[in-house]
């Protein structure tokens, strides 16, 4: 409980004037003005200075004459006419403003256009649009996987685009307290990820603003601020819309005691309220363009749209969870109790409960799992107000007197169902820790104008330990309760013999669906197991298996993907061979790919992509795409009412035939007579390799004609040793292009390295060597207008292993310093990376 000095101090604390503050950050400048006069009423006193070279105020004057230029003053009226000016800060573009080349946004405050000015080059997003970036940064994160998933890989996203230490992604709780549960950091940054911030870290004023403009920028907490000059007979204005509004001492304190220099915060709003937040913290100085700042915006109503999806996502499917145990209740043909108790295990699993209890009457309870003594579980039915009732912490809510009878249970869902009876879920008591950011505890500084909170001087982690309470009922448990209420409800007022009717169609559909799914489960399992097995046999160290393992395995699920993307039936001839080829690079007149639309049933499609994995693996490590002179032409045609696939390859040089058939060899000869009926021959003619089968009609579909698939690009590699390079412990990732770092990004964590750094720019690599020390780096040699050939000279130097990268028509030369550094060519992959790593390691003496 709070005394009368924390109450007061809370109080005032919400009561400072943050949306006034009568001051604004320095990076930019404001003009405003009566709309329906044009009268100037504020400026900021750097206005004149900043864009027109001089000390002159404009209050009182027409804002036109300030402003000079009619194409400004023509964006500045248009953005007025937009109907959402009203509610929001509206960009108005990059113009010429007096001698300057400013980015300039305007919004409305109480009968006033506010216009802010902020002098730029020429944007840094270049010919995208933040739209455009926003569309590709969205296709990088994780959407569909839940919801950590998603946020986690937003914040990577999110720090690649900005170069920040820090991006945090913030949930509010019930009590208003916040948590981290998302964090992307660079290396040597303690983690903030798993604390938890009191609610009154974030005032109510500051929520009230964070709901009306989602976006807040502090580049430099220590920004000399430049005062707003306003007409005298002008109230303050309100700068809540503005990205240059000035900065609180209190925050401006609290951000000192955290060590942060700079800041930036995107609201997340779901449903219409207050969700979280994305904050990101630096630890110098960092003032990002407002094209970037806009991306950032962007992106936070994007992902709050896909947070609410994924929410609601978790709702459905737990509905449906319980639906599908509900339809099951019979309660007309078996009773209530036998009806809940043949369905108690299922109903307390979907609503993640540890006891259940149906209360009929008083005195007939019966109890499934751990409960509270029948008596208890009578008497808070018997007190409770409403037909739906949560309750997350039995012991303080004040209706149990003694709290032995509750055995382990602390929080309990009470449904009222038909007549007298209730339906009462139980969850256990949780003892877990709070990691607070700081000892929860509030400090208190005494003024002029009363006591207040004052910052806290400490964000050391400490843990505090709460009992006595479950995990919150949600939601989520409510809507689901109210499901089975409603469907209990339905089966009442229904006839048990449609009932039972209605149940037996169900169960015979079921019953087909389910033998169906095993039937294919058990198929796939098969072939899994008999592919390690013959991959065992064929392979010489385990991580020679667990490589063909692995890409045998793939090909497998890329032609489950090829079936699924066509209605569960069929997979074109044309969609697999490119499948397996896509990873590789090719000279187009060196492959030729050519057959009519023709597709293969479901399921024998999977062997038939096993099968061309196996002669793409062999081909790129031995045979025609091993080498510049080699020739692969792979063709298909309609044949004795079956289709003929051909396979050739012509190497410069005779073909040997090999004395050891290995598993792609006898897969070949016998899979295809085996599995679909048909017949296969392999022939090693002079410098030929062919290989042919025949599908019989039944296998396969004639399909009409498309625009063909581009083809695929193939690669050489000799399949290096993918050893684990965890030893190395962290990477640096240099790279502009977003999805292109994420994925090296991913490809360096398998490879057994923990802590990897993504940049986008020289200037951060810089800053990220001046903070850590780097195991491994993979520089994109070019970046923009510029190069990493510098960051490579200092990595080394420091004894890092640098690995360059860049596209197939990199103009660059390398310096003589950077001569013997290793190269790969775009796409990378996990064995360019690796064999690039490996040799270095060799050189290094490793």
């Amino acid at each position: 409980m709070m005394n009368s000095d924390e109450k007061l101090a809370l109080n005032n604390c919400d009561k400072e004037p943050i949306h006034i503050p009568g001051r604004i950050q320095a990076f930019g400048s404001l003009l405003a003005f009566d709309i329906s006069s044009g009268e100037v009423r504020y400026q900021s006193d750097n206005f004149s200075q900043q864009l027109l070279d001089s000390d002159e105020v404009w209050l009182g004057k027409n804002y036109e004459e300030a402003l000079i230029d009619r194409e400004v003053v023509h964006g500045i009226r248009g953005a007025l006419g937009l109907p959402t000016i009203r509610s929001q800060r509206e960009p108005v573009g990059r113009l010429d403003v007096g001698s300057g080349h400013a980015a300039v946004s305007v919004y409305q405050s109480a009968g006033n256009a506010v216009v802010e000015f902020e002098l730029e080059k020429q944007s840094e997003v270049g010919a995208k649009t933040p739209v455009s970036m926003v569309r590709s940064m969205a296709s990088a994160v994780r959407k569909g996987e839940g919801l950590l998933p998603l946020l986690e890989s937003s914040v990577q996203v999110l720090r690649h685009l900005t170069g920040h230490d820090r991006v945090m992604a913030y949930r509010f709780l019930e009590n208003g307290d916040g948590e981290v549960i998302a964090e992307a950091k660079g290396n040597g940054i303690d983690p903030y990820l798993g604390l938890r911030y009191p609610a009154w870290d974030i005032p109510v004023q500051a929520r009230q603003i964070m709901m009306r403009a989602p976006f807040r920028v502090i580049p430099d907490i220590h920004d000399e601020h430049s005062a707003l000059l306003q007409h005298p007979e002008a109230e303050p204005l309100d700068l809540t819309q503005s990205h240059l509004r000035g900065v609180s001492p209190i925050h401006v304190e609290y951000l000192t005691n955290m060590g942060v220099r700079s800041t930036m915060n995107v609201s997340l709003i779901v449903r219409g309220q207050l969700w979280g937040m994305f904050a990101w913290h630096h630890y110098r100085p960092r003032h990002l363009p407002s094209d970037h700042r806009s991306i950032c915006e962007l992106f936070g109503q994007l992902l709050s749209m896909h947070i609410q999806q994924e929410e609601e996502r978790t709702h459905f499917e737990r509905r449906q969870n319980v639906h599908s145990i509900a339809s099951s209740f019979t309660v007309a043909k078996e009773g209530l109790k036998a009806t809940l108790g043949r369905s108690h295990t299922d109903l307390m699993g979907a609503m993640n409960a540890d006891g259940m209890a149906l209360v009929e009457q008083v005195g007939s309870t019966s109890t499934f799992g751990d409960t509270p003594e029948s008596e208890l579980v009578e008497s808070l039915c018997g007190s409770a107000k409403g037909e739906l009732v949560s309750i997350d912490s039995l012991g303080s809510a004040g209706l149990v007197s003694n709290t032995a009878g509750l055995g382990t249970s602390a929080g309990t869902l009470l449904l009222k169902l038909p007549g007298d009876a209730w339906l009462a879920f139980f969850r256990n008591e949780i003892i877990h820790e709070i990691r607070w950011a700081g000892k929860n505890e509030k400090e208190i500084s005494y003024g002029p104008n009363g006591p207040r909170l004052s910052p806290r001087g400490s964000f050391a982690e400490y843990r505090e330990s709460v009992a006595g309470r479950c995990n919150p009922w949600t939601e989520t448990d409510t809507a689901s309760a109210s499901e089975i209420v409603r469907q209990i409800w339905k089966i009442m007022q229904l006839g048990s013999a449609k009932q039972s009717q209605q149940l037996e169609k169900q169960k015979h559909y079921q019953d087909l669906l389910i033998a169906e799914l095993n039937h294919r489960v058990r198929n796939t399992l098969a072939l899994v197991r008999s592919i390690a097995r013959q991959t065992q046999t064929s392979s010489v160290s385990v991580e020679q298996y667990v490589e063909a393992l692995e890409r045998r395995i793939a090909a497998l699920s890329k032609a489950h993907d090829l079936i699924g993307g066509s209605g569960l039936q069929w997979a074109r001839i044309s969609d697999l061979i490119h499948a397996e080829l896509k990873p590789y690079e090719y000279d187009e007149q060196n492959v030729r790919i050519d057959g009519s639309p023709i597709a293969l049933r479901a399921d024998i499609a999977p062997i038939i992509a096993l099968l061309f994995h196996e002669v793409t693996s062999n081909a790129v490590k031995h045979g025609a795409l091993s080498s510049g002179g080699g020739q692969l032409a792979v063709s298909w045609k309609d044949e004795n009412g079956g289709v003929t696939i051909d396979w050739v390859e012509t190497l410069p040089e005779t073909i040997d035939e090999p004395e050891r058939r290995g598993f792609g060899f006898a897969l070949i000869e016998r899979a295809v007579p085996y599995e679909c009926g048909g017949k296969s021959t392999i022939r090693f003619a002079g410098k030929q390799l062919k290989i042919s089968f025949w599908l019989p009609a039944d296998s396969i579909d004639r399909l009409a004609e498309r625009t063909p698939s581009a083809p695929a690009k193939v690669v050489t590699n000799d399949g290096a040793d993918l050893m684990d390079f965890a030893e190395l412990k962290s990477a640096l990732v240099v790279e502009d292009n977003l999805v292109l770092a994420m994925e090296v990004e991913r490809l360096l964590r398998q490879m057994g390295i923990e802590s990897v750094d993504t940049v986008p720019s020289k200037d951060l690599a810089a800053e990220a060597l001046e903070r850590s020390e780097y195991g491994c780096a993979i520089l994109d040699i070019n970046l923009g207008a510029e190069t990493s050939f510098d960051i490579a000279v200092r990595l080394i130097e420091a004894g890092t292993l640098v690995v360059l990268a860049s596209g197939y028509d990199s103009k660059y030369e390398l310096p003589v310093a950077l001569v013997g550094v290793p190269r790969i060519v775009k796409p990378i992959g996990r064995i360019d990376i690796a064999k690039a790593l490996s040799s270095l390691q060799s050189d290094s003496g490793a």
